[in-house]
């Protein structure tokens, strides 16, 4: 009975000190951290680790969530924050992790930091190198490690310790501008968390990464982006499996993988998009519109550079074409009224992006009366240049004057071909097809130079 009761007064003794340790420990970082050193000393490290200017306008401590920060900002190069290449970051709230324990050892150690509303403006194109950050008060120059200094003459000291395991960011915006201001990408509804226990040992960073809204130019809107993602330091290089979107009624899924800056490979799969979407919002003054789904299979390399080169495929199913001249005018000349506005059954082509232009390879267009294939390409510029064949059934066939339909090549099984060009740009193209349909005709021909000789003589 005697050892017990002494084994309940260690019990209990170890309880009071620990209750008065922690007490201490909370007054003591109560009155550290309201100081005012505290406030620059955080401002001061976290601009030595981002390389630029911290201002932060309250520190507050909450004995269950942690350290509490009001007003967070930063940018780079402060004197030109309008300029290019300048960033700007504004925080509604940060709340900071931290670990009790440390008390003990009048230590704080912070090991959570969640971002609430961050709002950053990146613009792009510098002109000039960044200015250097600001020099500060004298400090260690390694953010993990403890600091000894005094809170304005308190007398109190500051050690202060940034381990961190973990990072969240709720409910951000990102916004990349150009060097004039125009928007290059938006980015609404950012939510990120991630494991950083490893990162100050070199191990890799892993979490997860929605996007509500991605807004690109001039129309262009993906929604329900999330992918996991994982960071290798020794690399550099950031992978991302197995995202998933949606844009145009469609779903967008693929991969994203980085060797470093410029060495980069995406794979980018769609499914289900509406076309007649996805044309409306491409900025063209052309009149042709074109519905239908849409699947596309592509892989890009380097994509962060800004230069576009990449392949894939594309295929098309129940579509149909209308406004365009070019079968307005055949329709006109053939005596086939289906080719004014065309049903498309099915369509497919591989394309390569380089060099600023679009090749395509091997297109089919199927519709039930006529088939398109052939080779071209589209500059970014709008230009085109096509070489391509139209082939008709033979019930077209049929319906052809009979002129007309010799200027085709006609096989056994009725079907007709004849090749052309297509020429011009993409809101206004152009081809040789009428004069091949009249050139080609040796009776056309014959009568037009009839024609020609009764009016000269």
């Amino acid at each position: 009975m005697r050892a017990l009761r002494w084994i309940l007064w260690a019990v209990a003794i170890i309880v009071v000190l620990a209750v008065v340790a922690i007490a201490a420990g909370m007054a003591w970082l109560n009155t550290f951290i309201h100081s005012e050193s505290f406030r620059q000393e955080v401002e001061l490290r976290a601009g030595r680790s981002l390389g630029g200017q911290v201002q932060i306008e309250t520190v507050n401590f909450d004995l269950i969530n942690g350290v509490k920060l009001q007003g967070f900002s930063y940018q780079v190069d402060p004197d030109r924050v309008k300029g290019p290449g300048a960033f700007q970051m504004k925080i509604e709230k940060v709340d900071c992790g931290y670990a009790w324990a440390e008390l003990f050892h009048r230590r704080l150690k912070l090991t959570a930091v969640t971002l609430d509303q961050p709002q950053i403006v990146l613009t792009r194109q510098p002109t000039a190198p960044l200015a250097p950050p600001a020099a500060g008060p004298a400090t260690s120059a390694t953010p993990s490690g403890p600091t000894q200094g005094n809170t304005s003459g308190e007398g109190t000291p500051m050690p202060f310790q940034f381990i961190l395991d973990r990072a969240k960011v709720s409910n951000g915006a990102i916004s990349i501008q150009d060097a004039a201001g125009a928007s290059l990408v938006d980015l609404k509804g950012v939510h990120a968390e991630a494991d950083t226990s490893g990162f100050s040992a070199g191990k890799d960073v892993t979490g997860t990464l929605k996007i509500a809204d991605v807004l690109l130019p001039p129309n262009w809107h993906v929604t329900n982006f999330s992918t996991p993602f994982s960071y290798d330091q020794a690399k550099g290089g950031i992978v991302a499996k197995s995202f998933e979107a949606s844009a145009f009624e469609g779903n967008i899924r693929g991969d994203y993988q980085s060797q470093g800056p410029g060495d980069s490979t995406l794979d980018l799969n769609g499914k289900g998009f509406d076309v007649a979407q996805l044309t409306a919002a491409t900025t063209s003054n052309s009149s042709a519109k074109l519905s239908g789904s849409l699947d596309v299979q592509s892989k890009w390399h380097g994509v962060e550079s800004g230069i576009i080169d990449g392949e894939g495929d594309a295929q098309l199913t129940n579509g149909k074409l209308e406004g365009v001249k070019i079968l307005h005018d055949l329709s006109r000349i053939l005596k086939v009224n289906e080719l004014s506005a065309p049903v498309i059954t099915k369509a497919q082509a591989h394309f390569v992006v380089k060099d600023g232009q679009t090749n395509f390879i091997g297109l089919q267009l199927n519709s039930p009366i006529f088939q398109i294939t052939g080779d071209g390409t589209v500059g970014f510029d709008g230009q085109l240049n096509a070489s391509l064949v139209l082939i008709l059934t033979s019930d077209a066939m049929a319906k052809l004057p009979t002129a007309a339909a010799a200027s085709f090549v006609q096989k056994q099984d009725g079907t007709g071909s004849i090749a052309f060009q297509v020429t011009g740009t993409t809101s206004k193209p152009e081809t040789d097809l009428p004069e091949k349909l009249l050139l080609q005709n040796t009776q056309i021909k014959n009568v037009i130079d009839k024609a020609l000789n009764k009016f000269f003589h």
